[in-house]
């Protein structure tokens, strides 16, 4: 490859790799957007699946009487030179690879059942993005009490610990032959009715959020 191509081919590579690590930063400003509103409801996410783009470029090269080679944006003045344009359009589209490298991914589900006023049956169904069930998947629970001290706040109650009567039966679930699993999760009565607890559920890089009031109804 002569001089003059290969310094155009580098400049488009370099141009290529900033335009696709601003959509990488576009994609990941938009990943961390908060899954939940401030009253405790999921909020929509959103993928760039693919860019469009069209370049053109435009370069002389100037050849003097000694021969020398050299490149110019602007043209130089005087006579003993012979110039060669050089210009190309390049068009194109940046895909951004789907999660999971196109494979289906897993979809989880959050719900609950009120069993008394401090007690919830939590059920969680797995599923994915091609619509089959997940037989056998583990799946992590966790008391989310960052995002429960930020939604209690709104409801004007400053929750500081979850306290030693708030727990999960079971911080591993198998789902079954349908895809779900349950467990049961107490609050511990010294938790103010108004507050609002988080509970989150993992599967690989997939997280649901299920939020609860502490008292009163569900």
């Amino acid at each position: 490859m002569s001089t003059p191509s290969r310094f155009i081919a580098e400049s488009l590579e370099e141009l290529l790799v900033s335009i696709a690590d601003g959509v990488r930063e576009a994609q990941d400003a938009l990943n961390s957007a908060p899954p939940l509103d401030r009253f405790g409801r999921p909020l929509p996410s959103y993928h760039l699946p693919y860019l469009d783009f069209q370049l053109q470029a435009a370069m002389e090269t100037v050849s003097s009487n000694s021969g020398a080679v050299r490149l110019r944006i602007i043209p130089l003045n005087g006579s003993n030179t012979a110039t060669q344009e050089i210009s190309s359009t390049l068009s194109g589209r940046l895909v951004a690879v789907p999660p999971g490298e196109g494979l289906p991914t897993p979809i989880l589900s959050l719900s609950s059942t009120r069993e008394n006023a401090r007690r919830h049956t939590i059920r969680v169904t797995a599923s994915n993005s091609a619509g089959e069930i997940l037989v056998g998947q583990t799946i992590e629970l966790n008391l989310n009490m960052e995002a429960s001290k930020q939604l209690s706040l709104i409801q004007g109650i400053t929750l500081t610990s979850q306290r030693a009567g708030t727990r999960l039966a079971d911080a591993l679930l198998v789902t079954d032959e349908t895809g779900s699993a349950e467990t049961r999760f107490d609050i511990d009565p010294g938790i103010p009715a108004k507050a609002v607890l988080v509970v989150s559920a993992e599967l690989g890089s997939e997280v649901a959020h299920l939020s609860l009031p502490a008292g009163g109804g569900a």
